[in-house]
């Protein structure tokens, strides 16, 4: 494929805010099939624990972040290149006094799709790749050209595609609680009503579900109400509507954990994808 159709991370649809400590900017680009693209540059700055329903890949321009996820906390350096999978939690803060510039894609399920369309060659499997930080000078520096680095990050680190393996000795009971999250996140559970479901102590299961999934259950079911919250406004359904659908307490409850976990209101978010 002609490297001159590739689109670039130069934004044509651009979105920018200042917080204190830096900026962010956040664009899409109709050929990249959905998928969003993020430009952010921080003095210094502190990321909550949080959920992404899409495969996020981060690629370090200037200065280092330190991120700690379900596998261990690694600090990125210029040339470094993050996986960050789907519904897989993290946090994390800039590290060092140099500040941390980086540019991030996010693909979700039908961008997948269609870049497995194109890069598979026929092979009938979903793109995948492990999560977590490659050190890989040559595949940053192509993070200008979308399609040379994607073929390249999964020539060089997809697999087929498989789902993550649990450990401990209560999987089935935390894969019952985790499933009630599921099913019900947006309305206000008990945990006395999720211990129950899954046969575990209140004790025993907060201590266990944070180890298994990174997050407290409630704080996990915030996380799925914002991924849910995202494909509304997505749709084009006003914020306000939004928060009362997926659970929050009102409009500012939404906005306040929503600009925590994605560092843009859900307006801006919005406006983002009304330009498709």
């Amino acid at each position: 494929m002609a490297e001159t159709s590739s689109p670039s991370f130069s934004p044509n649809l651009s979105d920018a805010h200042a917080p204190a400590a830096g900026r962010a900017r956040f664009w899409r680009d109709d050929a990249l099939e959905g998928a969003w693209l993020m430009d952010a540059h921080y003095a210094a700055h502190r990321f909550e624990r949080h959920l992404h329903d899409e495969l996020v890949i981060v690629v370090t321009e200037q200065g280092s972040g330190e991120v700690e996820t379900r596998f261990g906390t690694e600090r990125s350096g210029p040339g470094t290149v993050w996986v960050f999978a789907a519904g897989e939690y993290h946090c994390g803060r800039v590290h060092g006094d140099a500040g941390w510039r980086y540019r991030a894609i996010y693909l979700d399920e039908p961008s997948l799709d269609a870049l497995s369309d194109v890069l598979r060659d026929g092979m009938h499997r979903k793109l995948s790749i492990a999560p977590g930080l490659y050190d890989d000078a040559g595949l940053a520096a192509r993070q200008a050209l979308w399609w040379s680095a994607m073929g390249l990050l999964f020539s060089r680190y997809g697999l087929p595609r498989m789902a993550p393996g649990r450990v401990g000795n209560d999987k089935h009971r935390l894969r019952t609680a985790h499933a009630f999250v599921h099913a019900n996140f947006m309305r206000d559970f008990s945990i006395d009503e999720l211990s129950q479901a899954a046969g575990l102590s209140r004790f025993h299961l907060m201590r266990a579900f944070r180890k298994e999934f990174g997050l407290p259950p409630h704080t996990y079911a915030n996380q799925l109400k914002l991924i849910a919250a995202k494909q509304k406004l997505q749709a084009g359904v006003a914020p306000a509507e939004v928060a009362v659908e997926v659970g929050f307490y009102d409009q500012s409850h939404l906005t306040r954990l929503f600009k925590r976990a994605f560092d843009l209101t859900p307006g801006r978010f919005a406006a983002l994808h009304s330009r498709q």
